[in-house]
This record gives C-alpha cells, sequence and structure tokens, in this order.
C-alpha cells in the first residue's frame, strides 16, 4: 500500500455536488498516513449533508482491495466568501445568499426554507432573513408568530434588562435549527405595511444591523418577488455570495425569471444556480407523472443563459402541507422526491459557494445608497 495507489483509488470517489470531480481533485484529503493500512481526513468546505456523510463509506468502498484497517475522519470547516465590510450589517456571518424570483407564485419562499432547514441539519449554523416586508410568510412557513416573538421579546428585557434609555435588544426566533427574522414579528399580522422605498431601505437595514445574528455559516436571505427597492438595497449593501432564482418550467416564468438575472447582472450579483420547482405532478395513486407547467424550462433556460442549475422539484401537496403547518419538507423525517431533489440542490448550491472562496476572494460591492 503506497501513497500513491491510495490517492489514485480515491481520485474515484467523487464530491458531493461537484459532478465529475474527485475528493482528491479537489483538496479535500488531508493528512494522509501510510503503515499497517492507512488513515486521512476529508475535510469538507461545505456542511455534512445526506450525500457527504456518505463519503466515509465511499472511500471504505474505493480502499477495498488493500490490506489493512482504514480509518475515514469526517470533518466540515465552511469558510466566508469575503472579508468583513465594516458596515456592521450582520457582521458575523460568513455567506449570504440571496433566494429570489422574477414572479411570484413559485414557490421561492418555499425553497428558501427548505435550503435554510437542511443547511442546519447538516450542521452548518444557519439564519434566515424574511426580506418580503409586504407579504413575509416565514412566520406561517415556521410556525412562530408575531405573538411568540413579542413573547421572546418580554422574557428577555426580565431576564436581560437593556440599560437604562436603551431599547432591548432583537433576536431572532429559533424554529427547526434555524435563526429566523421576519418584519412579520414586529408588526401586527392583520396590518399591513404600506411603505415607500426609503422606509423599505430602512426596515431591511434594520432587520440586518439591529438584530443579534450571531455568529453564522450562512443566511440565506428570502426575496420578495420581482426586481425591486429590497433587491437593490441588499444586492448594493451586502456582501452577497450570489442568488438563487427560483422559476417554474412555463414561459411565463421564465420570462420573468430573465428579468431577476438581469437585474443581478446589473448589480454584480453572481447568480449561483437556477432552481426548477414544480417540475411535474406524480400522481399519490398511479405514480403517474403530469408535466402541468411543461418539460425542461428552466433547465434549458439555465444552459442558455449560462447559469449552474440546481435542480428540478416535484409538485406534491406535501409541499403545501408542510408549509401550513409550520413544518417544511426537510423538517420532516419521511422521505421521499421532493426532499431527495432539495438535497442535491443544497449539495449542488454549497458546493458552487465554497468554489467560490477557491477561485478568488470576494470583492465587496460598492454602495449606491
Amino acid at each position: 500500500m503506497s501513497t500513491e495507489a491510495i490517492l489514485q483509488a480515491l481520485s474515484k470517489v467523487e464530491a458531493p455536488g461537484c459532478e465529475g470531480e474527485s475528493i482528491v481533485a479537489l483538496g479535500y484529503v488531508k493528512d494522509l498516513k501510510v503503515a499497517d493500512g492507512c488513515s486521512f481526513r476529508i475535510e469538507l468546505p461545505t456542511p455534512l449533508t445526506p450525500a457527504r456523510r456518505a463519503l466515509e463509506g465511499a472511500c471504505r468502498a474505493a480502499l477495498s482491495g488493500f490490506s489493512g484497517e482504514v480509518k475515514v475522519t469526517l470533518e466540515s470547516r465552511i469558510p466566508a466568501t469575503f472579508q468583513s465590510d465594516g458596515k456592521g450589517l450582520a457582521p458575523g456571518v460568513k455567506n449570504f445568499i440571496a433566494v429570489g424570483s422574477g414572479k411570484g407564485g413559485v414557490g421561492k419562499s418555499t425553497v428558501a426554507a427548505n435550503i435554510a432547514i437542511g443547511l442546519a441539519k447538516a450542521g452548518a449554523k444557519v439564519g434566515l432573513l424574511d426580506a418580503d416586508v409586504y407579504g413575509p410568510s416565514v412566520p406561517l412557513m415556521f410556525g412562530t408568530s408575531h405573538q411568540a416573538f413579542m413573547e421572546e421579546m418580554e422574557l428577555q428585557r426580565h431576564e436581560n434588562p437593556p440599560p437604562p434609555g436603551q431599547p432591548p435588544a432583537l433576536r431572532p426566533l429559533l424554529a427547526h435549527g434555524v435563526h429566523t427574522m421576519s418584519i412579520g414579528y414586529l408588526i401586527d399580522p392583520e396590518q399591513a405595511a404600506i411603505w415607500r422605498g426609503p422606509m423599505v431601505h430602512g426596515a431591511i437595514t434594520q432587520l440586518l444591523r439591529d438584530v443579534e445574528w450571531g455568529e453564522l455559516d450562512y443566511m440565506v436571505i428570502d426575496l420578495p418577488p420581482g426586481t425591486g427597492d429590497v433587491q437593490l438595497s441588499l444586492t448594493q449593501n451586502l456582501p452577497l455570495a450570489g442568488a438563487v432564482i427560483v422559476c417554474t418550467p412555463q414561459e411565463v416564468a421564465l420570462a420573468d425569471a430573465r428579468k431577476a438575472l438581469n437585474m443581478f447582472t446589473k448589480t454584480k450579483t453572481e447568480c449561483l444556480g437556477i432552481v426548477q420547482n414544480m417540475a411535474y405532478h406524480s400522481c399519490s395513486a398511479c405514480g403517474h407523472e403530469d408535466n402541468i407547467f411543461g418539460t425542461r424550462g428552466a433547465q434549458d433556460a439555465a444552459e442558455e443563459w449560462q447559469v449552474p442549475f440546481l435542480g428540478s422539484l416535484p409538485l406534491e401537496q406535501t409541499v403545501r402541507l408542510s408549509g401550513d403547518e409550520g413544518r417544511p419538507v426537510l423538517a420532516r423525517e419521511e422521505p421521499g422526491p421532493i426532499g431527495d431533489a432539495l438535497w442535491g440542490a443544497i449539495d449542488r448550491l454549497t458546493a458552487i459557494v465554497a468554489g467560490k472562496v477557491r477561485a478568488r476572494p470576494r470583492s465587496l460591492p460598492v454602495s449606491r445608497s
């Protein structure tokens, strides 16, 4: 057994989310030692999703032809895609990932919620900022509420009174392992937010600057649909790792998704990939698949626009039920096609974010505010 032979065998083990790239080529294999067997670490710049946890078994299988004991240790060390911007906007966050769409009704918030929950279940420290000030959906989808937030604030006020003359600190609500914050926590749920651009900008800035987010590996930002004030404020004032675009296969959704992509391009925000939601409906009785909104629309668009395709998600009743119950799909334990597809998208997304760190340092955007 030689070091070269072991590395050659391990070069056949593909890194999840990195189609065609091995754990050896990406430099994930560390501290390889050969003596009556071998031992090494797999150090991943990504969370330990189910596919990545399976790497230990894959490595053992690749080395099954060698004699001696094989010791494999899995580690996750998630790097930041930028240096501190000095603006005091969530300074403890390593990676900001925006999730947007060109139009409403394509499941953007559902995808954002499940990405955040999946990252947390994979061992990352995660925050979710609901930036849709006009239609916040995080309270409903996570089973939280304005009342629960106010009660938590009151409890904090009694346990840790703020200094005289200072307001109490704002802290995110923890739900399904995710630190969540929404404008829906701060205003009565029956009250409409009738705000102009400067007020929207101020509200988003407050949610980033005045909330004690703590140290986070990722902050997922659920953008409102379209290309308005919130998107401009965030892309101009936050060092985003990039943005995910959620789209359905039909042409009307693709036309608006192109507008979202153009907006991100103009604001020098990299598109990390496209998620095709509601790609097909699988009959729960017979398993027949119907392409209700067309086939491959977003996938073909991703190829045309030369941006990564993160995966297709089926249209399932489970998604609607889980959202209404405040327990998104990945917060449940039941396996299924939608869960598998979401994990695949998370693997590809986090691999792309980690690849940005390997490729080049992140330059900060210039504020135009």
